[in-house]
């Protein structure tokens, strides 16, 4: 391990830019009133913590949404469970400052998962290559808008992103040498994977095949069907009951029916009915002008590409190259660099991510591909390393400082509306193209309260897609349904105006010029009266 100033100073380098981001995600808290699923988070995560059960909505695993009603319940919210789990939520956030505390509570619950990713994404980078490349692929982690927006909320997206990548080097570092404590280690972070969101697993399970083989591949003595069946028991064993204790225990050591069954863990079984049930019947979405439920194969793919910096695409690109050469180069008998031999790790993550995420029939947005990120940083940073390493000239040494400096601009000039974040590539109305958690979550009541405030509006009707309610922020308004029209002063969000949920009946709005557009997600219409 290098240990040099230098390595200190990189380091440094990485403890800043993650303060940094830290800072920009803090700073969101109270700028932005909750997104659509934050008040049904902290309802059930209440649930687990005030009554120790976890029946209200099984469908996402416990883990995640523990997490967001941990500092509220410590700061002495607890559960009634008298109405549905959005209704629970919004009694729990309450309104004025309380609303306010308890919002920031749920979030900052999250930051545990930022930080660890981060922590990860660095310790992969530097066992690949060194402190200077693991200290940029930090950089271009923290620089993604995608990134800070969710860990700013308290959702079910930043822990996938954070634990599906760590199990993925787990099994990478388990391959080298399946001893039990490995294998209990491994067991639990794909247990913590797996109780964070269900998909984590599905992504994880192809990636680590794809692994699998390329370790065997270039150790070919080492194939795992070859090693012994007596050599990989114990430890296989350890792997799998870690897991299925962590998982157990997420869930209290429930005993209870599932159909005709009684088994451990009963809405661990149900969740996960729940939610194969939902991904075969689809959910509404929007892509390129088209509402559809069953999803295109091709929206991950549109939307990673007009949602993630343009400077991480280059250099990640690079980077993905640099891993294909390896492979090739061990395919054609060049010699193995020990640790530095898998840069193919992280690209084989990112494809499974997307392959998955593609043959989904659920598009929800680029946070279901959250966890592509860290080892798209990963990559970028190898790529953006090797690029500087080859630049002789000064031109294109410039050019590729100029890409760097442009990747850490990115989260500036988007801050504070990283859900938002759009690249050039999207144009100037990103909203033909994606909206939904993409663009309009419901994040912008604060602001048009303001904008009513400021511009004395006493009567205001909203088409509004999110949950959280009106006098919890202050905003005098009614809330229309989406087929219902109005005169005078009308706010729309941009995703029922986009016609998802609501079909075409936000069309007639269509004639009409918004008086201005507030925030990323409303826009804001004086409808005149028939005469």
């Amino acid at each position: 391990m290098d240990l040099s100033a230098t390595s200190k100073h990189w380091r440094v380098c990485a403890l800043v830019a993650t303060v940094a981001a830290v800072g920009a995600i803090v700073s969101t808290y109270r700028a932005f009133n909750n997104v659509y699923d934050e008040p049904a988070h902290v309802a059930t995560g209440m649930e687990w913590l005030s009554r120790g059960t976890f029946t209200l909505d099984p469908q996402h695993p416990p883990l995640s949404r523990v997490a967001s009603a941990l500092l509220p319940w410590l700061a002495g919210e607890a559960f009634v469970g008298d109405a549905t789990m959005f209704a629970e939520g919004r009694r729990i956030l309450g309104r004025g400052e309380h609303y306010g505390r308890t919002l920031t509570l749920a979030r900052l619950g999250h930051l545990p998962f930022f930080l660890f990713m981060v922590l990860v994404t660095w310790y992969w980078t530097r066992r690949l290559a060194d402190e200077r490349t693991a200290a940029i692929a930090v950089g271009f982690l923290v620089a993604n808008p995608s990134i800070l927006a969710h860990a700013g909320i308290a959702g079910t997206d930043t822990g996938p992103a954070a634990l599906m990548p760590a199990a993925l080097l787990a099994w990478g570092i388990w391959l080298e040498a399946p001893g039990t404590k490995r294998s209990i280690g491994l067991g639990v972070l794909l247990a913590l994977c797996g109780l964070t969101k269900f998909s984590a697993v599905a992504y994880w399970l192809p990636a680590a095949m794809i692994v699998a083989l390329l370790y065997t591949w270039q150790n070919p003595r080492e194939m795992l069907f070859l090693a012994g069946a007596r050599r990989l028991f114990v430890p296989v064993l350890a792997m799998l009951a870690s897991g299925a204790v962590m998982t157990w225990a997420m869930y209290r050591f429930h005993v209870g029916p599932v159909d005709t069954l009684t088994l451990p863990a009963p809405e661990f079984w149900l969740g996960l009915r729940d939610f194969f049930g939902r991904a075969a019947r689809g959910h509404p979405s929007f892509l390129l002008g088209e509402v559809g439920v069953t999803g295109w194969w091709y929206y991950d793919i549109v939307a990673l590409l007009v949602k993630t910096p343009v400077p991480l695409m280059v250099f990640s690109t690079m980077g993905a190259w640099m891993a294909f050469s390896q492979v090739r180069s061990v395919r054609r008998g060049a010699p193995a660099h020990g640790a530095r031999l898998p840069f193919a790790a992280p690209l084989a993550g990112v494809l499974a991510v997307l392959v998955v995420a593609s043959a989904a029939r659920v598009d929800l947005g680029v946070r279901l591909d959250l966890p592509i990120y860290p080892m798209l940083a990963i990559l970028a940073a190898l790529g953006f390393s090797e690029a500087l390493t080859r630049a002789r000239a000064a031109v294109p040494r410039i050019a590729v400082a100029a890409l760097g400096a442009w990747a850490l601009g990115v989260p500036i000039a988007a801050h504070p509306d990283h859900l938002a974040y759009f690249n050039v590539f999207a144009g100037r109305e990103p909203s033909k193209i994606l909206v939904e958690s993409n663009l309009d979550w419901g994040q912008d009541l604060y602001r048009l309260r303001d904008v009513s405030n400021a511009m004395g509006i006493d009567s205001l009707r909203v088409h509004y897609f999110g949950t959280a309610e009106f006098l919890a922020v202050g905003l005098r308004a009614r809330r229309l349904r989406p087929d219902e029209r109005a005169t005078g002063w009308v706010a729309a969000s941009e995703t029922f105006y986009a016609g998802v949920w609501s079909d075409s009946s936000l069309h007639w709005l269509r004639s009409y010029t918004p008086v201005m557009q507030v925030g990323k997600s409303i826009r804001l219409y004086n409808i005149p009266a028939p005469p």
